[in-house]
């Protein structure tokens, strides 16, 4: 994780001289709103994300990044016993606000992008968790459950393809993205689906 963070500063200055010579096209507001499937990865829990972005083209191929997400564990990727009618304890949730510099990969004529964005984000929010539990004895002193509560900031990155509909001021995204935090890459994993507004001069 540390040497995915050092590499960050490189990121962005060596796109900066793109940025610099597209000062003087005229830039072009995106919003997009999407939700998809998130995986914890180190609670090996699943659950669902909302996402809201605004972008801001600098160029031709680059643009910043500004989103906000939420997301909210629902279950577990592992078959854990539970008595009937009752649910698991663990969960996990979490806003990740983050900015990042984006670029695109790919630019067809048909409309088709292809992106690689990254940048830090900032990771609110909380995880419980159930340890050493003995179905066959509830009361078993050993067992506990761990609660976490994080203020952190992580990288992000994502892969993103964007391409046309019918509306050319609506266009359609697929994502799919990781963040990782605490020397720990990946710790969650999305994939999202976003519809994209264009506003402004392009």
């Amino acid at each position: 994780m540390k040497t995915n963070l050092r590499f960050l500063p490189l990121f962005f200055l060596g796109f900066a001289p793109i940025v610099s010579s597209a000062q003087t096209e005229k830039p072009k507001f995106q919003y997009s709103i999407g939700g998809g499937v998130s995986v914890d990865r180190s609670n090996k829990l699943w659950g669902l994300n909302m996402t809201n972005e605004v972008n801001y083209r600098l160029g031709k191929r680059t643009s910043l990044n500004a989103g906000i997400s939420f997301y909210q564990s629902l279950g577990n990727l592992e078959n854990k016993e539970v008595f009937p009618g009752e649910k698991s304890m663990d969960q996990s949730s979490g806003i990740f606000i983050t900015p990042m510099l984006k670029y695109d990969i790919l630019q067809r004529d048909s409309g088709f992008k292809l992106a690689f964005a990254a940048g830090p984000s900032l990771q609110l929010g909380g995880q419980s968790v159930l340890f050493n539990y003995d179905y066959t004895d509830p009361e078993n002193p050993d067992s506990f459950i761990l609660h976490n509560k994080y203020q952190r900031i992580g990288l992000m990155m994502e892969l993103e393809a964007e391409w046309k509909t019918k509306n050319p001021n609506i266009r359609n995204a697929a994502s799919i993205s990781a963040y990782g935090a605490d020397n720990d890459f990946p710790l969650f994993i999305n994939v999202n689906y976003k519809l994209r507004f264009n506003f402004g001069k392009k």
